[in-house]
Parts: structure tokens; sequence; C-alpha cells
């Protein structure tokens, strides 16, 4: 075992997503100095020259490669569809072939182009490694499909498979359950995050057990960036405008009153950018800062995810939507509101407050008001936290334990 292809989705501009990928060759460069990490060709260049990263191209960059075509022609939109979805099924097939002719040959590509890159990261790798996340799921249907079937490939050429920290479903269309059924069923290790859902799921999918645990979050166990004293009477904020919102314009206005509130009250708003998409969650901060009567109120904007778990445990209470937003605060040891609407959000919230004991801390947003979110953050802010850090202290040691496991997995 030398060389590790590691994969996951979202580190080139999703905080979440980075955190995990973070924290797990952080303690894969310590435990085993000697080995090649490849991980994808998006991750930040600060984190490649820290932990001695090779970056690569994924397959998902691969079948990337035709959408500014895609765009130019201006074709209609489920035609524009077809043509993606047979160009990606062409590209994986001819990949495919490449790497079953280029593998007993002992062929390496020495090309520079996307999918010589691709094809010379799997034969390279010795093993597989999928980072956790909730990339696992028909939501984002193309990036969990090329994870997947990358997955795969390296599997039918004999290579071995682990997965951490996953999130899985919701499932829905066939092909993706074809797939989950092939490479987890091929994994030696398979470590999920969400307090039981995960292995509900993989039964419902006709997938072994055996191999399967529950673990927690790969970020859990982030070390924080030094910080500054803890902050008295501030509190921990996210919002964006996200595909899982369906309520946006509502849910903002009461949270907006919500913290006018607090900020009347003499409370610090402290916003937390997990995203890096300008039109996601900055703008909205921005324009927060710009308008609203908030005398002390400042944005925590940083590519280290690190800085961000730092800076949320100087804080007393926090309301948001991220899910690594409130698995920083739960690590910190700061009692948080998850707010959620779609089944995607609600699964991932309630796994990790279930996880911790705090179940009723995941919040439907259908039914909030801002004079009732009022009262239970207070009521959060000054209870003892002592019950949630010992619960997290827990599955921090889990994680420790399940990692020495995931080594002996990939090396035997």
């Amino acid at each position: 075992m030398r060389t590790l292809l590691i994969l996951n989705t979202g580190v080139g501009n999703n905080l979440g997503d980075r955190a995990m990928l973070c924290n797990m060759v952080r303690q894969l460069r310590a435990a085993r100095p000697d080995w090649v990490l490849q991980v994808s060709a998006n991750t930040p260049r600060f984190l490649v020259d820290e932990f001695q990263l090779t970056p690569v191209t994924f397959l998902i960059d691969c079948l990337g490669r035709w959408a500014p075509l895609l765009r130019a022609l201006h074709l209609p939109r489920r035609l524009t569809q077809a043509a993606q979805w047979w160009l990606d099924i062409v590209s994986t097939a001819a990949l495919l072939l490449w790497l079953l002719l280029a593998h007993p040959l002992r062929l390496r590509p020495h090309w520079r182009f996307m999918e010589a890159d691709f094809v010379r990261s799997v034969l390279a790798a010795d093993a597989i490694y999928l980072v956790g996340g909730g990339y696992l799921t028909d939501q984002g249907v193309r990036e969990c499909r090329a994870l997947l079937t990358t997955a795969l490939f390296a599997a039918w050429l004999g290579k071995p498979i682990a997965l951490s920290g996953q999130g899985l479903g919701p499932f829905h269309r066939p092909i993706t359950h074809w797939l989950l059924r092939q490479v987890l069923g091929r994994a030696r290790l398979i470590g999920l995050r969400d307090a039981g859902q995960g292995l509900r799921l993989l039964a419902e999918l006709g997938i072994s057990t055996q191999h399967a645990e529950t673990v927690c979050d790969d970020a859990l166990t982030l070390p924080p960036a030094p910080a500054s004293p803890a902050e008295p009477r501030s509190l921990a904020v996210h919002w964006r405008v996200s595909p899982y919102q369906a309520e946006t314009q509502r849910v903002q206005a009461i949270l907006e009153a919500l913290l006018d509130r607090f900020a009347a009250d003499g409370w610090q708003i402290v916003l937390f950018q997990f995203h890096e998409r300008p039109a996601y969650e900055a703008a909205i901060y921005q324009q927060w800062l710009a308008t609203r009567d908030w005398p002390r109120a400042r944005l925590i904007q940083h590519a280290d995810p690190r800085v961000l778990r730092a800076e949320l445990a100087r804080c007393q209470a926090g309301i948001g939507m991220a899910y690594h937003f409130c698995v920083f605060a739960l690590a910190a040891g700061v009692p948080v509101l998850g707010l959620w609407h779609k089944r995607y959000y609600r699964d991932k919230l309630h796994g990790l407050f279930a996880a911790f004991g705090q179940a009723s801390w995941a919040v439907d947003d259908r039914q909030i008001e801002a004079d009732l979110l009022y009262l239970q953050l207070q009521n959060l802010a000054i209870r003892p936290t002592s019950s949630f850090q010992a619960q997290g202290q827990q599955l921090a040691e889990r994680h420790r334990a399940w990692f020495a496991r995931l080594l002996a997995a990939l090396e035997r």
C-alpha cells in the first residue's frame, strides 16, 4: 500500500466538504508519511502544500468537458440534458475501456489532458477511499454516480475500497441503487455518520451491513485554529439561499426579525460563511451588514475550515442550516438549532443531533416563529452543556478507533 486515491466532492468551494478532507488527510499523513495521497484537482493549494497531497482529475471533471459547448449551442433544456446524458455514457465507457486495456499491460499514459490524468490516477492507486459527506444521494446525481463509477472501475481492477463518514440518501433512481449495491457490496469497511439512518438505508437497498457501522462525521475531530477567548452574548448564525430551502423569503424574514431582537438586546451577531460561491451566502451577509441596525456584527469568512471551527467555539449559542455549521458548534460545546425543510436536510440534521442526544434541536423551519426561536436560544445559551459535550467526546473517541481500523482495512 503506497498510493491512495481519495474521493469526495465539493472541496473546491464548500467548507464542510473541505473540513472532512482536511481532517482525514491530516490523520493519514501523520500515520503514514510515505503514502501518496491523491485528491481532487479542486483542492485548495494551502491544503495541498500543508499535507503534501497530489491533485488529480476526477471523472466528474472529465464529464464536464462538454458543458461549455452545450451552453454555447443554446439548445432547449430537455435536449441539452439528453445530449449531456449521452456524452456522459460515451465518455465513461471510453475511459473504462482504456483502463481495462492499460491495466494488464501496465501501460501508464503520459499525456497531459484530463482523461489521461484520470486513467493514470486510477491505475496508480493501490486502494480507493471515499471520504465522508452527503454526496451519495440522487440530490446531486451526476457527481454521486461519477464517484461511485470511479470506485466501481477500481474494484473491477482488483483495488480495495473503504468509505467513512457517509450520510446516505435519499435515493429514487434505479441506476444509483445499482451502483451503490456494486460499490458498497465490495467495500472492506463502511463508516456512516447519521445515528443509525445509514444502516437502515443499506438494509433497504439489500446491501450487507456486515462491514458497516455508525461512527460520526469525518470533520468532528478537526482541530480548531488558534483563536481568541470566548465572547459572551455572541450568537453564531448561518443562512443561505438553497435549493433545499423552499420558502426562502418567509424563513429569511423570520430570521431577520430574530437577529434584530438579539442585536437590540446587546448581542453580537456573528455570521459564518460555509460556501465560497458569492451569491450563495456572502451576498446576503453583505446586505445584512450594510442595511440592518446591528451595532455589534461581524462576518467570519476564511478558506481554512479550522478557522471557522475556532470562531464558532467563541460563541454562546447558534442557529443555522449548514450541516457542518452544526457539527462545529456541537464539537465545540456550543448549543445550536439546526433548521431543515426538505428530507435531505431533515435526515442529515436529525441524525447529527440524535447522535449528540439532542434530537429536538433539529427544527422544521415550516413551524418556526421569531418569538419562539428567541426563547429557545435564550434557554440554550444558559443551560449546562456537559451532557452533549460528553457525548461529543465519546463520538470523537469512536472516530479515532475507527481510523485505526480504516488503516488496517486499507493495508490488509
